[in-house]
């Protein structure tokens, strides 16, 4: 069943401007006159453009893997839209037809009519030469009149199985699609199209050009087309680990368009280019215990695992995560199981304590071993044993407090690997109570997460003291580092803030942009009551993610004006004037015992006085009013507008008629912990 969307697509007033190529062909030296005409002349002919039309074709090998396929699918889709027809897609390429050629699946070379390509002869490079280096790269060359994508492309036969977490995001598979990035990033530059979200009223395409063209029985009509200049394009994301997500919300019904959620969702993953391996680190360990025996059964469970080769666990029992399930664990999930060691240690039974993650179908990069300890590990809430009560300084106030058992615990299960696994990975997290620095050498072989807030302190002393942190990360592995962020404001801490927009795109910018030289990626935890609240904060994540110097202030602009036509200057305040209000929401962090997503939330009379108050929810008001004021009734501008009066606006304003009471249970909790 096809994962493409099955509205309308939207088109702009106008196209936006066009991104120009680099030539191949090199500047001639100063000549007379005459021969400089001539010379320009050919170059000209030589580097004429490529036309897409309604005449091309679409070439995908008929062995093409499923990630090439799904690319040709996206791509006839959009163009459906951009020349008013479907192309058709043929195995091999028609002489004398304009093509769009995909994958690097089929063999041999491909004939290029036309005669050289800036020198290179009548015949292009082998198609394999053209694979990118980087996972997630792709490849567009235009010459002559064939245009080439190329990524590398994986094969898949159950894409919801590709999931490396199936049962929390279903929608985030792990396999390979370059040629499908190349697809997205062809049509953004040359067709003009902008994918916000998934369907009619989130996608916009561009204009192209027109031009009058003669039908089989000799009548002139109006075709449209694409022109696609002489080019060689590579390129690759800044950021590997690219991630959003957990519990992000529903999808309103409306945005569906007869799509199941999850469809939709992998949709929108699918189309803002993330990531297709997921670098696992999360709790895998799933102990709080820190003796030696404990962590010499986490280095035979990890060896078990690696012999196997297929980096899956075998275990009667296992959890629906791939980890086992520990008997006699107690509530924190620590075991406390008789026949303990000499040293007053678990014996714990022979299992896996650690995820493995392969993260593609061809498993290309290397499995890893997660080491984080079980989450909840506080000064209340550790491993009861008598080495851990001698040997681990518990502290009501020291959110860094295991740090240098943590460390050194991980530093020795990498080190006893590499001699027995060279390839093999162990990933850990700089994450409470194990936040600082250690003083330790960490081995080449670890991958680390930093848990840090992100987004949601920018501004603050708190949150600049977490960039610094990850510059010394940095500065202490002699390689960048990963994030794991929390800009949510559902099931986090205290932020209850249900039906509050967290619309704060320009933080997310300033955020990333920030740590861009240190880190490898991020994942952005990023639960909501709403899907459509993260939509705009994850779009401008994706650009980032691919190049963290975007121009986020011209990515929003465009968006304002793509979507909302004539009312772009009222809906640019709205959006806004909320993300100014969510960032007063949090303007508050602080540090506690149990994790670094803590801010202090504001009161409901806070938010309905202060924050969201009669004045601010009557400009933002105003700003709709004006805005559908100047677009047409019924036109898809107007429909948007009327979706964020409906999803943004209306649940704000509603909060303002409740009675003044704190938010959430959690936060008097929170707060007398601190």
């Amino acid at each position: 069943m096809s994962l493409r969307s099955k509205g309308r697509v939207a088109r702009p007033a106008r196209p936006p401007s066009t991104v120009s190529c680099m030539p191949w062909r090199a500047r001639g030296t100063r000549a007379p006159t005459f021969v400089f005409f001539v010379i320009l002349v050919a170059k000209l002919l030589a580097a004429a453009d490529v036309v897409v039309d309604g005449t091309s074709e679409i070439v995908l090998p008929a062995a093409a893997p499923y990630a090439t396929r799904l690319a040709a699918e996206e791509l006839n889709f959009f163009l459906k839209g951009v020349l008013g027809a479907p192309l058709p897609v043929v195995p091999e390429r028609t002489e004398g037809r304009n093509a769009i050629v995909l994958g690097g699946g089929h063999a041999g070379r491909v004939p290029l009519p036309g005669g050289a390509c800036g020198g290179r002869g009548a015949t292009a490079l082998p198609v394999g030469s053209r694979v990118p280096r980087d996972r997630d790269g792709y490849v567009i060359e235009a010459c002559s009149n064939v245009v080439h994508i190329v990524g590398n492309d994986d094969d898949v036969s159950d894409v919801a199985k590709a999931a490396f977490l199936p049962d929390e995001a279903p929608w985030q598979p792990c396999f390979r699609r370059g040629t499908l990035f190349g697809v997205y990033a062809f049509l953004e530059r040359f067709a003009g199209v902008r994918m916000y979200f998934p369907g009619e009223l989130g996608t916009c395409l561009g204009a192209g050009g027109t031009r009058s063209c003669a039908s089989d029985s000799g009548k002139r009509h109006s075709c449209r087309f694409i022109s696609v200049p002489e080019c060689r394009i590579e390129e690759a994301p800044a950021f590997s680990v690219r991630r959003y997500g957990y519990a992000d919300g529903p999808v309103t019904k409306e945005l569906l368009e007869g799509m199941d959620e999850t469809s939709f969702k992998r949709l929108n993953w699918y189309r803002l280019r993330m990531e297709t391996a997921h670098l696992a680190c999360c709790h895998g360990a799933k102990t709080h215990c820190l003796s030696p025996g404990t962590w010499d059964a986490i280095y035979t469970n990890a060896c078990a695992i690696l012999a196997d080769g297929d980096g899956t666990p075998s275990l009667p029992g296992a959890d629906g995560d791939g980890t086992p399930s520990l008997p006699g664990a107690d509530g924190d999930g620590t075991p406390s199981l008789p026949g303990a060691d000499g040293d007053g240690t678990p014996s714990l039974p022979k299992g896996r304590i650690g995820r493995v993650a392969v993260p593609s179908a061809t498993a290309d990069a290397p499995p890893v071993i997660d080491a984080m300890p079980k989450d909840g590990f506080t000064w209340a809430r550790h491993c009861p044993c008598d080495w851990c009560a001698k040997n681990i300084p518990f502290s009501r106030t020291d959110t860094g407090f295991a740090t240098d058992l943590v460390w050194r615990r991980t530093a020795e299960l990498a080190n006893r690997l590499m001699e027995k696994f060279p390839n093999a990975r162990v990933s850990q997290m700089s994450y409470i109570p194990y936040v600082r620095i250690p003083t330790n050498d960490i081995p080449g072989n670890v991958d680390v997460f930093v848990a840090r807030r992100g987004p949601w302190a920018e501004g603050t002393a708190i949150g600049e003291r977490e960039k610094d942190e990850v510059l010394g990360w940095h500065a202490k592995l002699g390689r960048k580092v990963s994030l794991w962020n929390y800009p949510d404001k559902v099931d986090c801490w205290n932020l209850e803030m249900k039906d509050i927009p967290q619309l704060a795109p320009r933080a997310w910018a300033r955020y990333y942009r920030a740590v861009a030289p240190h880190v490898t990626g991020a994942f952005a935890e990023s639960e909501s009551d709403r899907w459509l609240y993260n939509y705009l904060n994850y779009y401008v994540f994706s650009r980032l993610c691919w190049n963290p110097e975007a121009d986020v202030e011209a990515i929003l602009a465009e968006h304002h004006r793509l979507m909302f036509g004539a009312a772009a200057k009222e809906m640019a305040e709205f959006f806004d004037t909320l993300e100014g209000c969510w960032m007063k929401v949090v303007e508050h962090p602080f540090d506690t015992p149990l994790g670094p997503g803590v801010c202090k939330a504001p009161t409901e009379e806070e938010l309905c006085t202060k924050i969201y108050s009669p004045e601010v929810l009557a400009r933002l008001a105003a700003l709709l009013d004006n805005a559908e004021a100047k677009v047409a009734r019924g036109s898809l501008e107007a429909r948007r507008i009327a979706l964020f009066r409906r999803e943004f606006f209306a649940p704000v304003r509603a909060r303002g008629t409740r009675a003044p009471t704190m938010v959430g249970s959690r936060v008097l909790r929170d707060r007398s912990v601190n």
